[in-house]
């Protein structure tokens, strides 16, 4: 996951980005797991306990995030 992002999202934290987050969900009961697609606004990422915290009290660990998109990106995809 490009750390950039995290970098983007914490410059416009006031503005509850909403972004949609692809990460890896460990099965509990078996190994393996899938990827999943959440979208909503960010409360913070939080660096010291490596994870994105959202609005609603979802906690995804930085480790499994695969992907982050949202408008809040499409300036540096002009690049």
């Amino acid at each position: 996951m490009p750390k950039p992002c995290l970098a983007v999202i914490e410059q416009h934290i006031k503005e509850l980005p909403n972004i949609a987050v692809t990460y890896f969900l460990p099965d509990d009961k078996k190994i393996g797991g899938r990827y999943v697609t959440v979208s909503g606004n960010v409360r913070k990422p939080d660096g010291l306990k490596r994870v994105i915290m959202r609005v609603d009290g979802t906690r995804i660990p930085i480790e499994e995030v695969r992907m982050i998109e949202g408008d809040l990106f499409q300036a540096f995809e002009q690049f």
